[in-house]
């Protein structure tokens, strides 16, 4: 496996796992807003979910373990931070994932991040929703 193959592997689980702690912790902390608080909980509840699993796809491509452990994290600041690191963070994701993709070779790991790929725009979309619906005006802020 190449040198950047592996680092970038290594980058995307780092990433991942960081991604489930603080989805998780956000969760809990801002899933009691009003009007957008239930959505919130389960689209994160959602994606630690997806994330955690996902690590165990990228354990099998770099073939080493992922060694994850929940983190203790805090959440951001304000609900407005939350949402527009989460839709930073998610673009990130998808171009990091579209570099991996670049340097796999095998079909089936090819499709394996072709889906996670696709998730991740979907989950772009529903982050970007969840913000437009949280600042519309008569929302709370």
């Amino acid at each position: 496996m190449d040198m950047r193959l592996k680092e970038l592997i290594r980058v995307m689980i780092t990433e991942e796992m960081a991604d489930v702690s603080v989805y998780t912790v956000e969760a809990k902390l801002y899933g009691s807003l009003p009007k957008i608080g239930d959505k919130l909980y389960e689209l994160f509840t959602r994606l630690a979910h997806e994330k955690r699993t996902r690590l165990k796809g990228l354990s099998k491509i770099s073939k080493e373990g992922v060694g994850f452990r929940q983190r203790k994290t805090e959440g951001a600041c304000s609900i407005e931070a939350c949402l527009r690191t989460h839709i930073s963070r998610n673009e990130r994701s998808v171009q990091l994932y579209r570099d991996l993709l670049k340097l796999l070779v095998k079909p089936e790991t090819q499709e394996m991040l072709k889906e996670i790929i696709a998730q991740e725009r979907g989950y772009l979309a529903a982050l970007k929703e969840l913000r437009a619906q949280f600042t519309e005006p008569g929302k709370p802020k």
